[in-house]
């Protein structure tokens, strides 16, 4: 059995989110703030890392009020391909699970779409 949750935001909601320290550091974990002030792209690349923690959670039919958004890690590989690290209460529920995410960008828009085996 297989969930599914998927997110779209606008890209300029993320304008001035970079400024604001107090969002930043309780949305995302230092890692993820490395990679965000990598790229070139900031409002898109803070868009699909937060799309993507939206996605899992509807993915697992909960709200953004029911855990911390800093438990659902966005993380790169060597081919910048996301994949998902879950912390504390969500890695003991869902560490045996398998857990796909995908992240799309254009000009205005970034979209997140997270799959789960159940």
């Amino acid at each position: 059995m297989y969930s599914v949750g998927i997110d779209l935001l606008n890209n300029n909601r993320f304008e001035k989110i970079k400024e604001n320290e107090t969002f930043m550091n309780n949305t995302f974990t230092e890692q993820e703030i490395e990679y965000i002030k990598s790229k070139d792209n900031y409002n898109g690349t803070i868009a699909g890392i937060f799309c993507s923690k939206e996605a899992f959670l509807k993915a697992i039919k909960k709200g953004i009020n029911n855990y911390s958004l800093k438990d659902i890690e966005i993380i790169h590989d060597e081919n910048n391909a996301p994949y998902i690290v879950l912390h504390n209460e969500l890695n003991s529920l869902y560490a045996n699970n398998n857990i796909s995410v995908s992240i799309s960008h254009d000009d205005n828009f970034t979209t997140s779409i997270v799959l789960i085996e159940l």
